[in-house]
């Protein structure tokens, strides 16, 4: 999977949590870019991005939601360890910011 590729899949994927969170098409001014570290079906760690109006309901809605794993391939999110704001926070794992760094969205 190449990078365009996983940029098409993000913006899927914000499509998806927007709608799944019963939001009209045009997010509200109030909602926040965040970027949340999961962990897949298969183990991995991987990063989905949401926009949502809190962390907590950024953390919600990635439950289930597919990531951008490690591998460069694609999984099924079954926990969540932490969410950011993509404007103002980082990971504190360098490897994980890193990685979430190279995907360049």
């Amino acid at each position: 999977m190449t990078i365009q590729d996983l940029i098409k899949q993000s913006a899927r994927v914000v499509a998806l949590v927007t709608s799944m969170c019963g939001l009209s098409a045009a997010v509200s001014a109030a909602d926040k870019d965040f970027a949340c570290r999961v962990v897949t079906i298969g183990g991995l760690s991987g990063i989905v991005l949401v926009q949502a109006e809190t962390k907590e309901l950024a953390a919600k809605a990635a439950q289930g939601a597919t990531a951008f794993t490690f591998d460069n391939q694609t999984g099924t999110a079954t926990s969540v360890v932490k969410c950011i704001d993509r404007r103002e926070e980082q990971f504190s794992d360098y490897q994980f910011q890193q990685f979430f760094q190279s995907i360049g969205l």
